[in-house]
């Protein structure tokens, strides 16, 4: 070989060695292709189920306080405390009120005789009418005042207007209080609720609900049979709805105010209801998605999807965003980036378990 065709040979070397190397001079990397599990989407009759989380609440907090003033000579009562419906929880010195009740009492006493005297002239038409009318007008108020100091004087008791436990104290013993001015809170703990937040999407199937189950685990409770009280008709601040269940506290539950709760609620089943594995389903900021498997071109595509209650063991209900007889990721869903290839894991027959076969 002479010398021409051995530098022909070294050129054609060089350029083919070239060739294997990018615009960087750094040799290519092979495509990244991730294993995952998919599931086609299909359609059928699910039980529509959703858990919301939130609080227990009283039914009722209410404040009371006397409709008389004075010094305040009792309170019976401390925070934490259990009343009864109509016990006397406090009470105001009853002397000026006692001497107001003798007062319109004897007042009242002898304009009573008088009328009564009058009314028997008035009669026998022995006296004119219009002396009678002022006799008569003097006894009504004699008798309202009388009434009105013996409403007074019971007043000075404030009494539990239902059982409960006190919540807050507001004054002391001795001090002056003013008509109205609270004296304590008391918490009607005979009925309870579960209040919890509702998104817009779950909205109409809770109103709908056909079961609903309270679990508070601190107070070893599950799965209570619970009914909707309410659902409110405008969202809050953060763009939620507050719904509430309500249940009787009877005696042998250990709920209190308070303690976290779960709402299960199961609603009637929808027929053709696209449904995925929950592991199919994440999220990028207020957003949710699922990554649709092209078996043409092996590649995946984030779908933006509208879900709305959870069904039945691990699955969530879909309303738009995916069609019936598409591929959805199943697994690995947080590792993929958008036009990924990827190679599906065959799923094991039923008599083929573990794959080794």
């Amino acid at each position: 070989m002479n010398f021409r065709n051995i530098l022909f040979v070294l050129a054609a070397a060089l350029a083919a060695f070239t060739g294997c190397k990018n615009s960087t001079g750094e040799e290519p990397q092979a495509e990244t292709i991730k294993n995952v599990k998919i599931e086609t989407v299909t359609d059928g009759v699910t039980q529509n189920s959703v858990a919301l989380n939130g609080k227990i609440k009283e039914k009722s907090l209410t404040s009371l306080s006397f409709r008389v003033g004075g010094p305040l000579l009792k309170l019976n009562v401390k925070q934490g405390d259990y009343v009864k419906q109509g016990q006397v929880i406090a009470e105001i010195d009853k002397r000026d009120y006692k001497l107001q009740v003798e007062t319109t009492k004897a007042q009242f006493e002898q304009t009573e005789s008088e009328y009564k005297r009058y009314k028997q002239l008035i009669e026998q038409n022995k006296i004119p009418e219009n002396t009678f009318e002022k006799i008569k007008s003097g006894y009504l108020m004699t008798k309202t005042a009388y009434e009105n100091a013996q409403n007074q004087l019971r007043d000075t008791e404030l009494k539990a207007p239902f059982s409960g436990y006190i919540y807050e104290k507001f004054v002391e013993n001795f001090q002056t209080v003013g008509a109205g001015t609270p004296i304590v809170s008391i918490i009607d703990n005979s009925h309870l609720e579960a209040v919890v937040s509702v998104s817009e999407s779950q909205l109409q199937r809770v109103k709908n609900d056909m079961e609903s189950y309270l679990t508070v685990a601190n107070a070893g409770i599950s799965n209570l049979p619970v009914k909707l009280f309410s659902v409110s008709e405008k969202a809050m601040h953060d763009g939620l709805y507050e719904a509430k269940y309500a249940f009787d506290n009877k005696n042998d539950l250990e709920v209190a105010p308070g303690m976290t709760a779960e709402i299960k609620v199961y609603c009637k089943a929808n027929e053709n209801q696209l449904s995925v594995a929950s592991s199919a389903i994440f999220h990028e900021e207020t957003n949710t998605y699922v990554w649709i498997y092209n078996s043409s071109t092996h590649k995946v595509e984030k779908r933006e999807v509208t879900t709305n209650l959870d069904g039945t063991l691990g699955r969530v209900n879909i309303e738009s965003g995916v069609n019936s007889g598409e591929q959805v990721v199943t697994a690995g869903v947080h590792y993929l980036v958008e036009g990924q290839k990827v190679k599906p894991i065959k799923t094991p027959s039923e008599t083929n378990i573990g794959g080794l076969l």
